[in-house]
């Protein structure tokens, strides 16, 4: 028997059977083409440094703890040349060489790399944007902020920051994610921006929406009919700001020629007071009615009348100027508000029929300037109130009107008031006090909805408690990136290996789900256990993953036959083969 009929008809083992078939079809979408354009400046011998970057990768869907793991785990990746030849890479590396690769990269690196895998993941996007638009569904999307901490003494992690993480203040990074609600693929996060671990939530909320925007290629549409509100209301404030500036400058105008006059006399009496003084001592003295005397006298109340025009004077100039400053306070903002207002109506007129939007935000997120954007930017808004002061107000308003509770859950309750202002933002909201019932007493909190520009009705309170309460999956997703992938236990210290990590960690995510409805029609025999399986990416990287099971090379195929010693035995998975990856094969396992 040749070497190459041995190599097929052989049954390979791999102790990573879904890792086979996820590189199948990483191969498939074009993933491994993306990645090798990826510039990283370490020289090759073996390897590739975009292959142990896409080792890295393949490490996070095994669900690695440390990057040691990829050589030091219970089953190391690295030994497992199946897994290789499936994803068509040469022998992988040692943690060490992925380490190596990691340092080397740079902001170049991390830039490419992540318009890399834009390119692989933008086709789902747009199929998932596109089954959206046809069944007129509501754009639902997320945003949250969750913390990376390190060692509170570390002292190697480059622009770390004390900052609020998991109820704590810890040393770190914030890793700030948006992802939107598909019916084909489930949760997808459009993107993940690293940041120090000091760094706010609301600081981040517009540079997630304008990402959000560009990988989903459309926007809601845009509330120029708002800003034109704000416009009018500026002009208006901006004229009688305007009229009300006019009186205190005459009477500085005026107030500066009484004391130019002023100055005049007493220059003129100085001088005459000079030439009216006795030449000598000896001379005789002035009597008290004298010219000299009334002229002193006179200087003496002039200089008064003068000190007292200079302090109104002062005190004009500055109401004056604090009018001044207001002014052109004002027409700075009415000019952001115009060019603001051009802008969002160009954008409005390069996109037909667009999608409604609708975003869910913690109380981080709510700022007034925030609340504000979102619906000038055309989104519904359901977020929560972090101000204690309009939980207050919101208390002793329940209680004046003897409002009745209607109960939205097991241990909540909740009332609203529509067309309600707070200080921080122009528009009208509508707002809900919840109250619930604990073991330690009554809790309160304040939910914060946009609204209808004239509603006839206030919204159903249950409906709205469930819905906001839904944006859990944004934060089951964060679990998941902790407990699954790991994202926590930063597996490089270098600048860029830290945002690689999150950027690889948010795709394979992604992923996953992508790959799940070509799993299943490539699956010749199944079981319940795998079934539950395929609906659960943690059970995919934690059992799957990580299975033991025989690989067959046919011809025109690659057969996954999973172990009797794995949870999953009996299930068969059958790929299409490659001329290239049998070949790979031949060479991994010449040496047997």
């Amino acid at each position: 028997m040749t070497e190459t009929t041995r190599t097929l008809t052989a049954q390979n083992p791999t102790q990573h059977a879904m890792l086979i078939v996820w590189g199948h079809y990483g191969r498939e979408i074009g993933l491994l083409d993306q990645l090798a354009k990826v510039p990283i400046p370490q020289k090759q011998v073996l390897r590739a440094p975009y292959e142990k970057l896409a080792e890295f990768l393949i490490g996070l869907l095994s669900g690695i703890e440390y990057l040691s793991d990829l050589s030091e785990g219970a089953a190391p990746l690295m030994r497992d040349n199946e897994v290789a030849v499936a994803w068509g890479l040469a022998k992988l590396a040692d943690a060490s060489g992925v380490s190596k690769t990691l340092k080397a990269c740079h902001e170049q690196t991390v830039v490419m790399l992540e318009q890399a895998l834009e390119t692989v993941s933008q086709p789902f996007w747009e199929r998932a944007v596109a089954d959206l638009r046809q069944k007129r569904k509501v754009f639902l999307l997320d945003a949250d902020l969750t913390g990376r901490p390190v060692s509170s003494s570390s002292v190697t992690f480059p622009e770390a920051a004390f900052g609020y993480m998991d109820g704590e203040i810890r040393l770190g990074y914030q890793l700030a994610e948006i992802c939107l609600q598909t019916d084909l693929y489930g949760r997808q996060w459009l993107g993940a921006q690293h940041h120090p671990g000091n760094t706010v939530s609301a600081t981040c909320l517009l540079g997630l929406l304008q990402m959000a925007e560009q990988r989903l290629r459309c926007h809601p549409r845009r509330r120029t009919d708002l800003l034109q509100q704000r416009l009018e209301a500026c002009q208006i404030q901006l004229t009688e700001l305007q009229q009300r500036a006019k009186e205190p400058t005459v009477r500085m105008n005026d107030q500066e020629k009484r004391l130019a006059r002023l100055q005049g006399q007493i220059r003129l009496a100085q001088v005459e007071v000079a030439l009216l003084q006795p030449s000598s001592p000896s001379s005789r003295q002035a009597g008290p009615y004298s010219r000299l005397n009334r002229l002193k006298k006179q200087l003496a109340g002039w200089e008064g009348q003068r000190q007292r025009a200079q302090v109104k004077l002062e005190q004009l100039r500055k109401t004056v100027q604090h009018y001044q400053t207001r002014i052109q306070t004002l027409r700075a903002e009415w000019q952001r508000l115009q060019t603001r207002w051009e802008r969002l109506g160009q954008e409005n007129a390069t996109q037909v029929d667009p999608p409604q939007f609708r975003i869910r935000l913690d109380a981080g997120f709510s700022s007034g300037e925030n609340l504000t954007d979102l619906l000038e930017l055309g989104y519904e808004v359901e977020t929560k109130s972090a101000n204690d002061a309009l939980v207050k107000a919101l208390q002793r308003r329940a209680n004046a009107e003897q409002t009745n509770w209607q109960r939205v859950g097991k241990n909540a309750e909740m009332v609203a008031w529509t067309d309600y202002r707070i200080s921080s933002c122009p528009y009208r909201l509508t707002v809900g006090l919840e109250r619930f019932h604990t073991p330690k007493g009554l809790r309160h909190a304040v939910l914060i909805r946009s609204q209808p520009d004239a509603p006839t009705v206030g919204p159903d309170l249950q409906t709205w408690f469930y819905h906001y309460n839904g944006r859990q999956t944004i934060e089951a997703g964060n679990k998941e990136e902790k407990t699954t992938f790991k994202v926590q236990h930063l597996m490089c210290r270098s600048p860029a290996g830290i945002r690689i990590q999150a950027l690889l960690t948010v795709f394979a995510a992604n992923f996953i789900r992508w790959a799940d409805p070509w799993v299943r029609t490539h699956i010749d025999q199944s079981n319940r256990r795998f079934e539950l399986a395929l609906s659960s990416p943690k059970r995919l990287v934690r059992v799957a993953a990580n299975s033991p099971a025989a690989v067959l090379h046919d011809q025109d195929r690659v057969i996954v036959r999973f172990s009797p010693l794995s949870s999953f035995w009996g299930v068969v998975i059958n790929l299409p083969g490659h001329s290239s990856y049998l070949n790979q094969s031949n060479d991994h396992f010449a040496h047997f």
